[in-house]
């Protein structure tokens, strides 16, 4: 097991293939570091301030079920960005279901794989004690399912975090300090998803995941069909390492997870040792290493702990504790209402009217930055939010219930609307 974890930043040794379909954690990290004055001083002081608290063995969070350590639970509320290019990659609401199903096992070691972890390592395998549901506040105030969904002009996002903001194709993240953002985007270069940097910019922050790679059904393509891309992504934005350290038999900062020389792939079948770990091996079923996601199954209590330690006083995700998105109740949006008593607006075409698909919004305003189109109910509820580039937008009603809608053109200054039936 590793020993004296030091305290520096690293600029991993280890960089991997374009070829596998991987984590790209890695590299975006040390591209951040490159890009971002000041953020090396930043990661530096999160890591001592991490190395204290455990140092002190004081979990201050607060919650009102207990994991397995009697540590109360953490409810963090998510937001999906669902970011599309072919009509295809626009995820159904069931996926998403999917995959926050898999989080909440993954994160409470409720998943029914546990009994593939190995009898040695079972007294290491813990309860970090996290589970995840969507918002129903946005950052504004107003109800929402928690996912937003908007048709993007970009093929395949990369690591350069497009995605997060509207004005390069993307949708702007939600407040980190009350919401976790998840981006469900296509990625280029094989990559199946990566994290923000604990401590890096809060407009980036966030985890980023390939949509054949989300969730257990619709899109999810075996091997990575089984949620566990966004488990090991919110391992790394929960401020875990690979357990490889990201160099040869490196250091995860992480006392009870072996030493190894690089990530395991596929589904290994036997013991794996690497960098003196025998007769036990790699912890390679650890949800930070590479393999399969049918191979996955375990966080450690060493990991637990620094995960932990961000939702302590002082820590990054401290602010995670006292927002109100999840149980505070709506503003009620006027405009909407309002809207529901409008039949139609001259500026605002919609066809084909009625249809059970896609439809072509059709706007005579000229587009500006930051306008929108956003769907509600007829109790007035906001189901969608898509960004317009065009003056002909096309908007997937797919996921939506048969009844009748209102589309809201928002530019920031005033809106119009219309009607549209789904059948």
């Amino acid at each position: 097991m590793r020993r004296g974890l030091a305290i520096l930043v690293f600029i991993a040794v280890y960089l991997p293939s374009f070829s596998q379909p991987e984590c790209r954690s890695t590299d975006y990290r040390d591209r951040m570091i490159a890009q971002t004055p000041g953020l090396a001083d930043r990661i530096s002081s999160l890591e001592t301030f991490t190395q204290d608290f455990l140092q002190k063995q004081k979990t201050e969070v607060n919650g009102n079920e207990s994991t397995g350590k009697g540590l109360p639970v953490v409810t963090i509320p998510v937001v999906v960005h669902v970011l599309y290019n072919s009509t295809s990659q626009n995820i159904s609401d069931a996926q998403i279901s999917s995959q926050l199903d898999v989080l909440n096992k993954d994160f409470r070691r409720l998943n029914a794989d546990t009994f593939r972890t190995p009898d040695i390592f079972k007294p290491f395998a813990t309860d970090p004690g996290f589970q995840f549901q969507l918002a129903r506040v946005d950052p504004n105030g107003y109800a929402t399912t928690g996912i937003i969904r908007k048709r993007t002009v970009i093929q395949a996002f990369y690591i350069d975090d497009d995605m997060k903001y509207s004005a390069r194709g993307g949708d702007d993240a939600w407040d980190c300090d009350s919401y976790l953002n998840i981006w469900v985007v296509n990625l280029s270069s094989g990559i199946l998803g990566y994290s923000s940097v604990v401590g890096g910019p809060k407009s980036a922050d966030g985890i980023t995941v390939q949509y054949t790679a989300f969730g257990t059904m619709g899109t999810a393509a075996a091997p990575f069909n089984k949620g566990r891309t966004a488990t090991h992504e919110l391992g790394h934005w929960l401020n875990l390492i690979h357990t490889w350290g990201d160099a040869a038999c490196g250091d995860d900062h992480v006392s009870d997870t072996p030493p190894q020389k690089g990530p395991n792939r596929g589904c290994p079948c036997a013991i794996q040792i690497t960098c003196g770990t025998g007769p036990y091996g790699d912890m390679y079923m650890n949800y930070m290493d590479f393999t399969n996601d049918d191979c996955m199954n375990l966080f450690t209590n060493g990991q637990s702990d620094r995960m932990r330690a961000l939702f302590a006083v002082g820590g990054v995700r401290y602010p995670l504790l006292s927002t109100a998105v999840l149980t505070a109740t709506p503003i009620p949006d006027t405009t909407a209402s309002n809207a529901l008593r409008i039949s139609g607006d001259p500026g605002l075409s919609v066809y084909p009217n009625p249809s059970s698909s896609i439809v072509s919004v059709q706007i005579s305003d000229q587009i500006s930055t930051g306008m929108t189109l956003e769907i509600y109910n007829g109790t007035g509820q906001r189901l969608m939010t898509i960004g317009v580039n065009q003056s002909v937008q096309q908007v997937n009603i797919s996921s939506l219930s048969q009844g009748v809608y209102y589309i809201i053109k928002n530019n920031g200054k005033n809106r119009s609307v219309a009607k549209i039936i789904k059948l």
